[in-house]
């Protein structure tokens, strides 16, 4: 595979020389191939499942990966209020057993940790001040209410990560040799992109990102920033929509009655005979299949050019993407609003952290839900941020035409 890019990337060097200021890499097919590593998962709870029906069943990918299951006692309210001390002593006891095997992976899940995290990183910092080699996810970096979903997701993050080093830092070393100043970012499931050295911590969104891109390059060469995007392959036909210049997106990858992947993706949904037709938004029909000799089902008719390589456009024109998903406790329609401009305010700094341009930073969602199951005065906020680079001024799809705030 390392010859594989030198070679791509040599190609490219050869073929537009400096011009390259940026290269976005799409490394979902190879996470998904890899086999994943060992794991050692740590559940924090204030008491361990009373029976098997209880227990967490992991999809069948994942499962045979967990070398070990360590209950801890604590655990937190929506609110944020323990609900058990944490057991730290008991866990100090179980934690040479854990560093003295092989396996070098852990996932931490907390009861309540959307609403605080504070059992999760205690467990961690007495793993990483005994050993800071320990590879650790933690399950509050993936915004979902359901523990069962989070712990999934903590599991095969942390099982990603080594996989997410070797191709960060296949990437960077090829990449400085051919593009010595050009920035370097992994493609996201949300249509988005982030910095390469997140792809060694975060693995798990760029897990799914191919259909995002499909929608994002379609749209961006129809000129759609807001529309309906209809894509034709091999496998099927499926529908998508953009925002603001992204692909709408929701905070799971759903997989039938398994767990969810608690990670923002874009929403690619199958295209039957019942879609409506609407007249007052945009849309394009891209027929992406390899052989475009026979006509479409459902009677659709191109409305681009012959293209099959929209994911790569799309990985291309990717922005840098920012969320920020947690809960918060309000007494009225001022608090809620103060909350929500202190989330927006977050996720526009988080962006530019990541290295997009303050003045080309724009939020892309801004979303308040309530919860369910009487919790009142406790509300989730959504917000998604995207920006570009100084370096990206020339995008198809500009800056501007993402400033939209539903």
């Amino acid at each position: 595979m390392s010859e594989a890019l030198e070679s791509s990337l040599s190609g490219l060097r050869r073929e537009f020389g400096s011009g390259i200021t940026e290269i976005t890499a799409d490394v979902g097919r190879v996470l998904v191939e890899r086999k994943p590593a060992d794991v050692v998962a740590i559940r924090i709870s204030p008491r361990p499942p009373a029976d098997d029906f209880h227990m967490t069943v992991l999809p069948a990918l994942v499962e045979p990966a967990v070398t070990r299951t360590v209950h801890v006692r604590g655990g937190h309210d929506l609110r944020g209020r323990p609900l058990a001390r944490l057991d730290l002593e008991a866990f100090l006891a179980d934690l040479p057993g854990i560093l003295a095997s092989d396996v070098r992976n852990v996932a931490i899940t907390a009861v309540g940790s959307t609403a605080s995290k504070d059992h999760e990183t205690r467990i961690a910092d007495a793993i990483l001040s005994n050993d800071r080699d320990m590879r650790i996810s933690i399950s509050s970096d993936f915004h979902s209410s359901v523990f069962r979903d989070r712990d999934y997701t903590a599991i095969l993050n942390s099982a990603l990560m080594e996989t997410g080093e070797e191709l960060a830092a296949m990437l960077e070393e090829a990449g400085r040799r051919q593009f010595p100043a050009t920035l370097l970012s992994f493609a996201k499931n949300d249509g988005g992109r982030a910095p390469l050295s997140r792809l060694a911590l975060a693995p798990v969104h760029g897990l799914r990102a191919e259909p995002a891109m499909g929608i994002l390059g379609a749209a961006t060469l129809a000129g759609i920033p807001d529309g309906e995007v209809i894509l034709c392959t091999e496998a099927g036909v499926t529908v998508g929509h953009t925002r603001g210049g992204l692909p709408v997106a929701r905070s799971l990858i759903r997989q039938g009655f398994d767990a969810s992947l608690a990670s923002n993706a874009a929403i690619l949904e199958p295209y039957t005979v019942h879609h409506p037709v609407r007249t007052d938004i945009p849309s394009v029909i891209a027929d992406l299949r390899e052989w475009q000799e026979s006509a479409l089902p459902f009677g659709l008719v191109p409305t681009l050019p012959a293209v099959q390589d929209a994911a790569l456009v799309g990985s291309a024109v990717a922005p840098l993407t920012a969320w920020i998903d947690r809960l918060e406790t309000v007494g009225g329609r001022v608090d809620l609003k103060r909350v929500q401009n202190l989330a927006e305010e977050d996720a526009h700094s988080a962006a530019v952290q990541l290295g997009a341009s303050p003045g080309q930073t724009h939020i892309i969602e801004s979303n308040v839900f309530a919860m369910p199951y009487g919790n009142p005065g406790i509300v989730r906020i959504r917000v998604q941020a995207a920006g570009e680079t100084s370096a990206d001024e020339e995008r198809v799809l500009t800056a501007a035409a993402r400033g939209t705030n539903p």
